[in-house]
């Protein structure tokens, strides 16, 4: 998480030596919060590429990701 986003990760808690992060009980609910609301944002995003996507193909793709992003598994076609 470092190396993605930056030294910011460390002020979320603790550094463990296994490179695991521990952060306080009480910031891990606004934590959960802001991870589901980040997920719900790319979905929405995702769902307006689809929706406007002209190339057959290409909407296939896209619908494929969210199906997979949604479920989290990858349905045969």
């Amino acid at each position: 998480m470092r190396g993605r986003f930056g030294d910011k990760t460390l002020r979320m808690g603790h550094l463990e030596e296994d490179g695991s992060l521990s952060i306080p009980v009480d910031s891990a609910e606004a934590l959960a919060e802001r991870i589901a609301d980040a997920q719900r944002r790319k979905l929405g995003q995702m769902i307006d590429a689809f929706q406007s996507e002209a190339d057959d193909a290409s909407a296939h793709r896209q619908w494929k990701e969210i199906e997979k992003t949604v479920f989290g598994v990858e349905y045969p076609d």
